[in-house]
């Protein structure tokens, strides 16, 4: 009998024992659903007139950056989003098709890019990129009667955490060789992008599209570039934005094409496809791969010295007492101070949080493997996970800043202002 009574309370406790355990367990997936304080998300405007390459350009971002290759990390977009990112690309690659038409009226539209990284042997969104996409003729032209759309879209540049001014290259090509038409289209396009530029404080970057069609000016890139950046910083009003700008950040001129060197061909005044044309797009992801990185210098130097100091502390916390709960201790002063700095200096209330997060993950210092196992032992779930997150945004940046500084080697005419100061 006591042997019966034994069994069945062995029993009980086993029972009982796995109730516990896949209530712990439904619990701790519960607590650590995503990292600690959300993803961060930037917001990214391109002003760029219509058919200066907006569309093709973003299709060329996520074709390039749709798998890791060896960066650690890849774009994926919602599904309705890859359709159209798909349909645009078959239709720009196909030399039997038409060019993809530009957005037109009453299209508008933000694509959202989730950086997928490796957290903790999971791939999980470290950072999300907003790309507003839409029609290039809200910058010059009046609104149609009853339209919010220019609105919207003014709302959206104020608000950016980072612009993009598109020149194309087709009106470059245009101007180069006296077309008074092509010359004003690329006037009315840095005017544009002067009275949307010139009042904000957010980073700024310069992209060239259609690149391949200036391959006659000169047989090396960096010497092609250096004449194009003369020619605009010729034009009334762009050098003093870029002047403007630099004072406070880097401002970069970047030459892409969405298409390659050996697809299109310049005839009779219009871009056609090259029959068995091949389409090998090159430096399209390179605009996405500097806004990160920009977005954290514009958010390291808006900081004053005491700011400085201060999250400087807080990552040395941060590192002894776990991400998860520094989180919840750092919060309240700290946070509050850093964010009404950032919003004074910055002037956008999306950097002030997302930049300030991003900032502080990749602030702390680097421990060596050892130090950083034995740290990782003595954390809780949550806290490993949120360390986990940690990294991964880490890793992230670490790879956007190599690409950057491969992106000046090879171009170093491409950096038209800026210092390197905010190095910590």
């Amino acid at each position: 009998m006591s042997l019966v009574l034994l069994v069945l309370a062995l029993t009980l406790v086993v029972v009982l024992w796995r109730v516990r355990r896949r209530r712990r367990a439904r619990h701790t997936s519960a607590v650590l659903s995503g990292p600690p304080g959300g993803v961060p998300t930037f917001r990214i405007v391109t002003l760029g007139l219509q058919g200066s390459g907006k569309t093709l350009l973003l299709t060329g971002i996520y074709r390039r950056l749709q798998t890791p290759g060896d960066r650690g990390f890849y774009l994926r977009v919602p599904h309705e989003q890859l359709i159209e990112l798909n349909r645009w690309y078959r239709k720009a690659a196909d030399v039997d098709e038409e060019w993809p038409r530009g957005t037109t009226r009453g299209e508008l539209r933000e694509f959202e890019f989730s950086v997928m990284a490796d957290v903790g042997g999971a791939t999980e969104p470290v950072v999300k990129l907003g790309y507003l996409e839409y029609p290039g003729e809200l910058l010059t032209d009046p609104d149609a009667p009853g339209s919010t759309a220019q609105a919207t879209l003014l709302q959206a540049i104020a608000g950016a955490d980072a612009l993009v001014g598109i020149i194309d290259g087709f009106r470059l090509l245009q101007a180069e060789q006296g077309d008074q038409r092509g010359t004003l289209m690329l006037e009315a396009s840095l005017d544009a992008m002067i009275n949307a530029m010139l009042p904000v404080r957010s980073p700024i970057v310069f992209v060239i599209t259609k690149w391949d069609l200036l391959d006659h000016l000169h047989p090396d890139e960096n010497e092609r570039l250096r004449i194009v950046r003369d020619r605009l910083l010729a034009t009334p009003g762009f050098a003093d934005l870029v002047h403007v700008h630099s004072t406070r950040r880097i401002v970069r001129l970047i030459p892409v094409t969405a298409v390659g060197h050996d697809f299109a061909v310049y005839s009779g005044g219009t871009v056609r496809k090259k029959p068995g044309g091949r389409f090998t797009p090159a430096n399209v992801e390179a605009p996405l791969s500097v806004v990160v990185p920009d977005i954290l210098r514009q958010t390291e130097l808006a900081l004053d010295r005491a700011t400085r100091a201060e999250l400087l502390a807080a990552a040395q916390r941060r590192m002894r007492m776990g991400p998860a709960e520094a989180l919840r201790t750092l919060g309240s002063h700290f946070t509050a101070h850093a964010a009404r700095a950032l919003a004074s200096a910055v002037g956008a209330g999306v950097i002030a949080e997302s930049g300030l997060m991003l900032l502080l993950d990749t602030l702390h210092p680097h421990d060596d493997p050892a130090e950083h196992g034995a740290r990782m032992a003595r954390l809780g779930e949550a806290d490993r996970l949120a360390e986990d997150y940690v990294q991964a945004r880490r890793r992230v940046v670490g790879e956007l800043q190599r690409q950057v500084a491969v992106l000046e080697a090879k171009l170093p005419v491409s950096r038209l202002g800026g210092d390197h100061r905010g190095t910590w």
